[in-house]
Formats: C-alpha cells, structure tokens, sequence
C-alpha cells in the first residue's frame, strides 16, 4: 500500500468517526496501523504531512483535536515541513498554542527550519 492510499484511508476514516483525529495526535503510527491493518514499510511522517493537507483541502474541521496529547519525541520533525503543517493547522482550526514543546530535540528542530529556509532561498 503506498502513502497515497494510506492517507485516503485514514481520511476517510477521519470523516466518518471524527474522533480518529485525537487517536492520531496521540499515538499517530498505532492509529494508522488500526486504520490500515498492520502494514509494515510505510513512513509515518509522510503520512501525517499528507493526512493534513488532504484533510485541510477538504476543509475538516479539527477544532475538537486537542494538541496536548502530541508526543513529539515519538517523531522526528525534521522531516516534516513545518511551514506547510501550521498553514494546514490553520486551516482545520487546530489551536496550536496547547502543543508541548518541552520534549522537543532544538536541534532538530533548528535544522529542520534552517532546512526549510535553505530551500525557499535556493540553499
């Protein structure tokens, strides 16, 4: 099964029982693997990054997921596109302000946004 479907599944599944979204804010692989079946191999980061850009073209609402429950150390955020995961928060009325930042790796993160700089100037 490749990202693409994963992430259709899992945003469908999203539609019909709004309360997935909290199940993956709080263990987002072990949502996923309920969603999909035990899928091995896929990366858990591209479909986080999909899952909200799908859900915010649809224009979900996900005003009811509280942020609180996010354990960043389980991800690795440098490889997600932080600028395009808070315009798609922004979009599905996501109140970003209650995510926890004290378990995050700064370097990491400074990386990742240098990165994302990098890229947007031409690095």
């Amino acid at each position: 099964m490749d990202t693409n479907e994963i992430v259709e599944k899992v945003v469908s599944a999203v539609q019909e029982a709004p309360e997935k979204a909290q199940e993956l804010i709080a263990d987002p692989e072990g949502a996923v693997k309920a969603i999909i079946g035990d899928v091995e191999g896929f990366d858990i980061h591209e479909v986080i990054q999909g899952v909200m850009s799908k859900a915010s073209e649809l224009g979900l609402d996900f005003s009811h997921v509280d942020l609180s429950a996010l354990d960043l150390s389980k991800l690795d955020i440098s490889k997600l596109d932080l600028g395009a995961l808070k315009d798609a928060a922004g979009k599905l009325n996501v109140d970003i302000s209650k995510l926890d930042l004290s378990g995050l790796d700064f370097g990491n993160a400074v990386s990742s946004l240098l990165g994302n700089l990098g890229s947007i100037f031409g690095k």
